[in-house]
């Protein structure tokens, strides 16, 4: 489908606060919907454990002229991955594992790496991009991206992916020349299959447990890991540049599901980072110990990210960074017809997220730097 670029209406979800700083805000983010060629785009801001503000911009369904709200529901990608490692790192608290033992027993099926089958894969190793499973395979293999939910189950797509005589297996595909532990590289299929050994470890599998200790307590009505879940009338619709034409997308879906499928609305995921920035307490209700928010949050050693940049560290998932004198935590994401990130300012305990319905492009990642500054600058505030 073929779509004009026009702007709707600002739809708000206010929760008290400057309206001048609000009413300046909406400006400068319609010029850059437009300027961007970007549908529609939801935000957030937290501070202290509370939501200080979500709105929404633009449109969530181009064709309909459906508005953009803080409940709309966009493919938050990547970002997906710091609700997997908050069910690892709540599970850890638990005492169900430790960090640096080897996942193996865990498993049902075996995982060693083929150059280094005599060093042990562990929860530290998949948490920091450091295990030395690599996506080059994945990213190769047309059939793991289709539209809707995915029908191969995480199982069978991992057991396939990563086990000698397996449907996908390559050993120079499947595994990087690193030994594990020693070099960081950016691993979707290793999130996936921390997401199964949540299951594994834990009594219920990642999707119910993540439903059953945060979306469900902390009220997140419009969050899910499959898209049927969600509803179409809350669900932003994906979409991609072409010229100057929007073409809407497929939602789409993967069998790595818990490295990058959820779904989740600004206000949603603003809930979850009133947890990240109270000490883990929510209405009363602790949802991660402080000495588990430490752990989840500090920097590891020893792991180059950035050759040449030793400002930019892999904590458990998140990336720190430093911006402007502060220390940043973060995570982006992005996939077709979506382009995402959330951050939270350490000291001063806020947080905020920007979510996008479009592939990302270099003028939208120059918008989303712009509007995650003024988020955090407001955050101070708020």
């Amino acid at each position: 489908m073929g779509a004009s670029l026009l702007v709707a209406p600002v739809a708000w979800g206010r929760m008290g606060g400057d309206k001048t700083w609000e009413r300046e805000f909406a400006t400068f983010v319609e010029a850059g919907l437009a300027r961007t060629h970007t549908p529609g785009l939801g935000v957030a801001i937290v501070r202290g454990g509370r939501t200080r503000f979500a709105a929404g911009y633009g449109l969530a369904d181009v064709q309909a002229r459906r508005a953009v709200t803080p409940d709309t529901a966009f493919h938050i990608a990547s970002v997906s991955k710091v609700v997997t490692g908050a069910a690892l790192l709540r599970l850890l608290e638990q005492g169900k594992y430790q960090l640096d033992e080897p996942i193996g027993p865990y498993l049902d099926f075996g995982v060693r790496h083929p150059l280094f089958p005599d060093v042990p894969l562990t929860f530290r190793h998949l948490l920091t991009h450091t295990s030395g499973i690599s996506d080059a395979r994945y990213g190769a293999t047309a059939a793991f991206t289709g539209a809707g939910d995915p029908s191969l189950p995480l199982r069978d797509f991992l057991t396939g992916y990563l086990s000698p005589g397996g449907q996908w297996y390559g050993a120079a595909e499947c595994y990087a020349a690193a030994r594990p532990g020693t070099q960081w590289s950016y691993s979707n299929v290793a999130i996936a299959l921390l997401g199964y050994l949540a299951g594994r470890v834990g009594a219920v599998p990642l999707d119910v447990f993540t439903q059953q200790q945060f979306f469900r307590p902390l009220r997140m009505e419009h969050t899910a890991w499959k898209i049927a879940a969600v509803g179409p009338r809350h669900l932003a619709k994906p979409y991609k540049l072409e010229g100057s034409e929007l073409q809407e997308l497929p939602p789409t879906g993967y069998p790595d599901w818990p490295a990058g499928s959820l779904r989740s609305s600004p206000r949603d995921f603003a809930r979850l980072l009133e947890v990240f920035t109270n000490e883990g307490i929510v209405g009363g209700h602790s949802y991660l110990q402080p000495a588990t928010l430490h752990t989840f949050l500090a920097a590891q050693p020893g792991i180059e990210v950035a050759p040449g940049n030793p400002t930019i560290q892999q904590a458990l998932i998140w990336l720190r960074r430093e911006v402007n004198g502060a220390q940043l935590a973060s995570h982006s994401g992005g996939d077709p017809g979506a382009d995402t990130v959330v951050c939270l300012n350490l000291a001063q305990r806020t947080g905020v997220l920007m979510f996008a319905n479009v592939s990302g492009s270099p003028e939208l990642r120059a918008l989303q730097k712009e509007v995650v500054l003024r988020l955090l600058d407001r955050a101070a505030t708020a």
